[in-house]
């Protein structure tokens, strides 16, 4: 339902979401220079995601380290590999974007991780696609790693369907402001 509800933003609407979002991302990022190794997931367009490419070049120019995933549907896990710019990126064979580099990184490495999400409540909850490949990678993730979903949707009040095994965000940045958990 949430997604669908994504799905109707008109183009416009869309695109001012997403340059307000990412200037978010910049303020948040701006007070955190510590943050250097960062993970961020390519955008897919047919599901109206966050536009991740723009945000992707800047963190190059601010001399992050940035990485992306590549799903391994059988095993039910992800594997990380740098990126060195926003084409660096080629569907899969279900449409998700994945990076194009071979070489690996382990989840350790990461201080940030921008998590993908349909949509989020006010208490760091996440609704995702349901494959439970992000609550894997979460809980690989060392303890004072940020994880922080991008929308550009408001939040929601309560999603009362939370799991246990469900890793809450620190924090979440969408078109209206940074919310911090």
């Amino acid at each position: 339902m949430f997604l669908e509800k994504r799905l109707t933003l008109r183009p416009a609407e869309y695109a001012l979401r997403n340059t307000l979002m990412i200037e978010n991302c910049k303020q948040f990022l701006t007070a955190h220079s510590e943050l250097k190794h960062v993970h961020i997931f390519g955008s897919m367009p047919t599901k109206l995601e966050p536009d991740t490419a723009p945000l992707i070049d800047w963190l190059l120019l601010e001399q992050k380290q940035v990485y992306s995933s590549k799903t391994h549907w059988k095993k039910r896990s992800l594997s990380h590999h740098p990126i060195n710019h926003s084409a660096d990126f080629r569907p899969d064979s279900r449409g998700i974007p994945e990076p194009t580099s071979s070489q690996e990184a382990q989840a350790t490495l990461f201080d940030l991780v921008f998590v993908p999400l349909i949509s989020f409540d006010e208490s760091g909850n996440r609704i995702g696609y349901g494959a439970g490949l992000y609550d894997r990678f979460l809980a690989e993730l060392k303890p004072e790693c940020k994880k922080v979903g991008l929308a550009i949707t408001p939040p929601l009040n309560t999603i009362p369907y939370a799991d246990t095994h469900d890793i809450p965000l620190s924090a979440c940045i969408n078109h209206l402001g940074i919310y911090t958990f």
